[in-house]
């Protein structure tokens, strides 16, 4: 009986052995797999950003990013439209000084990333959103001209969000402006009160003239 429960004791502590050796095998087999998908995931994406990051067809720019982030601004020049694809990324489209004469559309496609664009303060925006878990805010002022040009946004988001907006000034430039229109307030209406001082007093030299003939 002693030897049966040595034997049985012997056999436990080899499977258990064994056990372990196998799930040191499948953890190393399966940590070598991902890492392999990983790097392979990488160099597609690489690629990927290197073959359609800014592809120009025709008059229209294509803007292409995964797993990235990307800030384009485009400086008095003109702009005809683009088309955005993102994966996972973020986009700074900057158009606040861009020359926008006629009717433009923006096509975006975006899968988990978040879209910043920027337009002109003399253009009307219009949306058109087609969203799963996303959102997308048009916060452009509204601008009574028939004649402005209209950047029209179609956007096709999954767990995104876009937002359409006009530059602003900070607030440090804002006050410093204020401050200069209110000292060019106050020195043109000091003009104005000497100018209005000047008259009266030419008058009342010339009175005094004529008075002086006068007696003489």
């Amino acid at each position: 009986m002693a030897k049966k429960t040595v034997d049985t004791k012997k056999n436990v502590k080899t499977k258990s052995k064994k056990r372990r050796k196998r799930k040191l095998v499948k953890f190393i087999f399966a940590y070598s797999a991902v890492r392999a998908t990983i790097k392979v995931a990488g160099r597609l994406v690489d690629r990927y950003n290197e073959e359609n990051d800014v592809v120009e067809a025709g008059n229209v720019v294509n803007y292409s990013l995964a797993f990235k982030g990307r800030d384009i601004k485009v400086e008095n020049e003109p702009f005809n439209g683009a088309i955005v694809n993102t994966i996972c990324s973020g986009l700074k489209l900057d158009l606040s000084n861009a020359i926008i004469e006629d009717d433009v559309n923006i096509y975006c496609k975006n899968t988990m990333s978040g879209i910043s664009i920027i337009v002109p303060e003399n253009v009307k925006v219009e949306v058109s959103s087609k969203t799963k878990f996303s959102g997308v805010a048009n916060n452009v002022p509204v601008i009574d001209d028939d004649a402005a040009p209209i950047v029209h946004i179609h956007v096709d988001n999954y767990m995104s969000g876009v937002d359409v907006k006009v530059k602003q000034e900070s607030s440090i430039k804002t006050f410093i402006n204020k401050i200069k229109i209110s000292k060019e307030d106050i020195e043109s209406e000091k003009e104005d009160e000497s100018e209005e001082d000047k008259p009266e007093d030419d008058i009342s030299e010339e009175n005094v003239e004529t008075e002086d003939n006068e007696e003489s």
